[in-house]
């Protein structure tokens, strides 16, 4: 018994590294997850769903002095969305070989073979965070090129007069001001950027900003440059499918820590397994239609991939 509690110490250590640097890669690096709409499912909540409810806007009706006021309003939530989280993982093995580690020096580890383990799973836990959040950010993304409002141009490249056309639709669509942001892929901001001038438009670059992976603030809108952002296809063209937008565009919902881990240790495949997961689920939330106020809440902005 003595042997394996000392090689189930090794596997935990490996487990608590990985945690602990995938949590931390997280915390440093929300990206696009930090500027959506997003509810946790708690671990003594018995769903997969969260609800994001909306709420039919009313109106108000002038009415004579005197005169009993009979219009009901009914409160209206069935364009609310409901979000299901799902499953993503990713696989490492750790070989005995690897860790400089016997059968021998697992059932009873130096504390080189800890010194090792603990250095083997904190990579583990930033390259597993590293997948995880891309793909996250990825699921996000795709989402853009279904918001019901765009602007863009399919044959040429994105212009500054494109993102003020984005701002100006959700200024029309009565989105609040505060806060807004545009997601680009680096090609896109690439072409925007000599169009403004750094110092009076950007202004200092704060650590909030350097943290989030934001690149800066244009006329109110934070903007964020990804290579997550996916092409799409407008009219036969490929185009960079980004988006301006306010938080309640897109909902995320996750369940548990991202990522966790589960670490076990194979006699027969003489290594250490990690499994890293991450739960979570997206959706549209008030990007579709204005209809009833429901959304507008975001703006496809799309521009030629190679112009």
């Amino acid at each position: 018994m003595a042997n394996e509690t000392t090689s189930t110490e090794v596997t935990e250590i490996i487990r608590r590294e990985s945690y602990a640097a995938g949590v931390l890669y997280f915390a440093e690096r929300p990206g696009v997850a930090a500027l959506v709409a997003r509810q946790d499912i708690g671990a003594t909540e018995p769903t997969l769903t969260k609800r994001f409810p909306i709420y039919d806007k009313v109106s108000a009706a002038a009415i004579a002095e005197n005169t009993d006021f009979t219009t009901n309003s009914a409160i209206d939530t069935t364009g609310s969305v409901d979000v299901t989280v799902s499953e993503h993982a990713i696989k490492f093995t750790i070989t005995r070989l690897a860790l400089n580690a016997t059968v021998e020096q697992m059932a009873s580890p130096s504390p080189g073979v800890v010194q090792t383990a603990t250095q083997q799973g904190a990579i583990v836990g930033a390259a597993a965070s590293e997948a995880l959040q891309r793909r996250m950010e990825a699921d996000l993304t795709a989402l853009f090129s279904g918001f019901n409002s765009s602007t863009g141009s399919n044959s040429g490249a994105i212009t500054t007069t494109l993102f003020l056309d984005a701002r100006y639709t959700l200024d029309v669509n009565n989105v609040p001001d505060t806060p807004r942001y545009a997601v680009l892929s680096p090609f896109q901001w690439k072409t925007l950027l000599p169009a403004w001038d750094d110092a009076a438009v950007m202004g200092p670059v704060g650590q909030t900003i350097v943290n989030t992976g934001m690149v800066g603030t244009v006329y109110g809108v934070g903007v964020m440059q990804t290579a997550n952002v996916a092409t799409a296809t407008v009219s036969s063209s490929t185009v960079w499918a980004g988006a301006m937008f306010h938080p309640t565009a897109i909902a995320l919902s996750v369940k548990g820590d991202m990522p966790t881990f589960e670490t076990e240790s194979d006699a027969s495949l003489r290594a250490v397994e990690i499994v890293g997961t991450g739960v979570w689920g997206e959706a549209e939330y008030r990007g579709g239609a204005t209809t009833s106020g429901r959304g507008g809440a975001g703006v496809y902005l799309y521009s030629n991939s190679t112009v």
